[in-house]
């Protein structure tokens, strides 16, 4: 799935969680970036006990700029 703003569009938006700081501080420095998000989602999972969300985030890759506006 790829969650992509185009002009004049509604911004969506994909909530997460991280269980590891390292995924943290890569997502932190690629700020600014097109980043695909590896992912799993854990259904049934009581998250309000382990998270925020049910989707874990397990990998982050910077894909490009984003283009200015």
């Amino acid at each position: 799935m790829a969650l992509v703003t185009m002009p004049g569009t509604m911004t969506e938006k994909f909530y997460f969680s991280i269980r590891d700081e390292s995924i943290t501080e890569t997502l932190n420095a690629s700020i600014g970036k097109r980043v695909v998000l590896e992912y799993e989602e854990h259904i049934g999972v009581p998250f309000s006990c382990f998270a925020e969300t049910r989707y874990f985030v397990t990998g982050v890759k910077a894909v490009g700029e984003v283009p200015p506006l």
